[in-house]
């Protein structure tokens, strides 16, 4: 038992720091591109921050813990959403009024409800269904960095500038290889956790090894709201639900059909559909996330995780 800890805290420290290395080396890339802070966000650091759900969900499903593959995706959905947003806006309320917001939230819901029609489809998330949200995943890119630098007028920031492409590159090659070896880590202690305890796969993926992979989604929302980068913030968790659902679940489905036990996913995916509501109507609406908005999103994230248990 000692070991298996050993290897969870193992796997969910090397989650945290490669991850937060592969978003400072993405980042430093992208801005030579002129491409805005926002999408920045939502497509360079959301694609870092979701690396260790993509690595911990495809090991999961290669080695046929589907129920960890699809429960790593919904709860670091949901923790991203209660968790990370809802503690980031309680730091500082988050504006959230521009268009491409409300489009890239139209397109996270979206991307909700094809998963939800894959999956009634027959219980499990097939190698074609797959690969067709990878190429979703791949026209959301393209237009997203495409309308990017087109709205972009603002030079290269120093800050960009500290980072060298090669030392760049090679910190992203290098973060990726850590989070090889953490994503491993974790599933294995997770799945030993879950056979020890008697806790179904489905409750560790939704709250442990979910809450692990959100890590590096909690500490960049974090740092950025608290630098006042709020577009990195917001954009970071916009992005990384729909790099969850389309790159992770595609990616993993199209090497491992991802079969599961529909029923057993009702309500999660309904708490994570509810998220994605409750954000649209405060983009819509209120059109930004204060600390009572965010104070509800961490509340509601409280009571979902005591329920599963």
């Amino acid at each position: 038992m000692l070991i298996t800890i050993i290897k969870l805290i193992a796997g969910c420290t090397l989650l945290l720091l490669c991850g937060d290395w592969l978003v400072n080396g993405g980042t430093a890339l992208a801005r030579r591109f002129r491409i805005s802070p926002l999408v920045i966000g939502m497509t360079i650091v959301a694609f870092g921050t979701s690396a260790p759900e993509l690595l911990v969900s495809t090991i999961a499903a290669l080695k046929g813990s589907s129920g960890i593959a699809l429960g790593n995706v919904v709860g670091s959905n949901i923790a991203n959403i209660g968790l990370i947003l809802g503690l980031t806006a309680l730091i500082l309320p988050i504006p959230a009024n521009s268009r491409s917001l409300r489009v890239h939230g139209l397109v996270m819901t979206a991307a909700g409800i094809l998963l939800a029609l894959f999956a009634i489809s027959g219980s499990r998330i097939s190698r074609i269904e797959g690969l067709l949200m990878v190429a979703a995943l791949g026209l959301f890119l393209f237009l997203s960095i495409a309308k990017g630098r087109q709205t972009d007028t603002e030079t290269d920031s120093a800050e960009g500038k500290e980072m060298g492409a090669i030392a760049a590159l090679a910190l992203i090659i290098l973060s990726c290889a850590g989070l090889a070896l953490g994503a491993d880590l974790l599933v294995d202690s997770a799945s030993d956790l879950a056979r020890s305890a008697g806790v179904s796969e489905r409750v560790i993926g939704l709250t442990v090894v979910a809450l692990g992979t959100s890590l590096p989604e909690l500490a960049a929302s974090v740092i950025a709201a608290i630098k006042k980068q709020m577009d990195i913030s917001i954009g970071n968790v916009i992005g990384s639900n729909i790099f969850n659902i389309l790159c992770v679940l595609g990616l993993s489905s199209a090497i491992q059909p991802i079969e599961f036990n529909l029923p057993d996913y009702y309500s999660n995916y309904a708490a994570m559909m509810l998220y994605f509501i409750l954000l649209l109507g405060f983009i819509f609406m209120a059109k930004k996330i204060g600390r009572l908005s965010g104070g509800l999103l961490f509340i509601i994230y409280i009571a979902f995780v005591a329920l599963l248990f």
